[in-house]
This record gives structure tokens, sequence and C-alpha cells, in this order.
């Protein structure tokens, strides 16, 4: 895939955990959406690696002309965010 730049992915959803954020990338990734999680920088209590609940929330970036067909693949009948 070619490199996107920043300017062309847009915000899909937002999450209060990581796993949350990475299960729906994992669902984008099989029906071949490429995706970006954005943790907003929280390291959280126990360390760069931890997935659970961060107050700033975690948000889900598509690649912009792939939105509707990710909104489906989530069955987000609205935008997420």
């Amino acid at each position: 895939m070619a490199d996107r730049s920043t300017a062309d992915w847009v915000a899909l959803a937002e999450y209060a955990a990581g796993y949350e954020a990475e299960i729906a990338a994992g669902r984008l990734e099989s029906v071949g959406i490429p995706s970006r999680i954005d943790r907003h920088d929280a390291v959280g209590i126990f360390g760069p690696g931890h997935s659970g609940s961060s107050v700033r929330g975690v948000t889900l970036y598509v690649p912009g002309d792939s939105l509707p067909a990710a909104l489906k693949a989530l069955d987000l009948g609205v935008r997420g965010c």
C-alpha cells in the first residue's frame, strides 16, 4: 500500500480502552481496510503496553476513501465519533 499522509486519514470511532480499538482494527484488517490507532500518548498505570481504559480515550482512524466501508464493517450506522 502506498504511504498515506496524515491528512488522508479520518477519525472513525473513539474507544475508552486500547483493546476495544485493537479489536475494531482487527475486524477492519480482516476485510482489507487499513487503520491507525491513536492512544493520545496515554501510557496508563501499567506502562506503554497497557491496553486497558484510558482517561483520554483511543481514536481509530481509517483512510477517508474507506470510511463508508469501515462504518459498514463495524456495524456503525452513524459515525462513531
